[in-house]
């Protein structure tokens, strides 16, 4: 098992994955979208024999300046419920943190996503335009927690 950062040559492989792990191409479009626009910060992989069974990526919001995104997350259903999206998510958040990122919020399940730090109360006074009972901030700086501000998305999570 390795994990490391995406190399270009990973992408389709990643792509793959991804419309294997939601069904769907939406995840993967919108991460070569957000590629494409420069707007990724960090992607990393997890390998097992020699294929990549699992990919988190964390993309730049543009408001507030220096917060990050986390999206998306995967891993192969066949991989799933053996601590890979949790490393995936720990590692991701120590680089967010290396990188100087403010904050990283998410979308999804609360409770899920409490158990590395994230918190809906510390997201309380964001306003989004994806559902805020869905969005939790892991704050990296002092003072994030609580702050009333907009996030504002790349343009990529909004083209159809």
């Amino acid at each position: 098992m390795t994990l490391r950062f995406l190399l270009p040559e990973d992408r389709a492989e990643v792509a793959e994955l991804l419309t294997l792990s939601f069904g769907r191409l939406d995840e993967a479009i919108l991460l070569e979208r957000l590629r494409d626009a420069g707007d990724m910060r960090l992607e990393l992989i997890w390998i097992e024999k020699r294929a990549i069974r699992g990919h988190i990526g964390f993309a730049r919001l543009d408001a507030p300046a220096g917060w990050w995104a986390l999206a998306p997350l995967c891993v192969h259903p066949r991989n799933r419920r053996r601590g890979i999206a949790a490393e995936l998510i720990r590692h991701g958040l120590d680089q967010a943190r290396q990188n100087r990122a403010k904050a990283v919020a998410v979308l999804g399940d609360p409770a899920y996503y409490r158990r590395f730090g994230f918190s809906a109360k510390a997201a309380e006074n964001l306003s989004s335009p994806f559902p805020v009972a869905q969005t939790s901030l892991y704050p990296i700086r002092p003072g994030m927690a609580g702050v009333t501000a907009d996030l504002t998305y790349p343009a990529a999570f909004f083209q159809a």
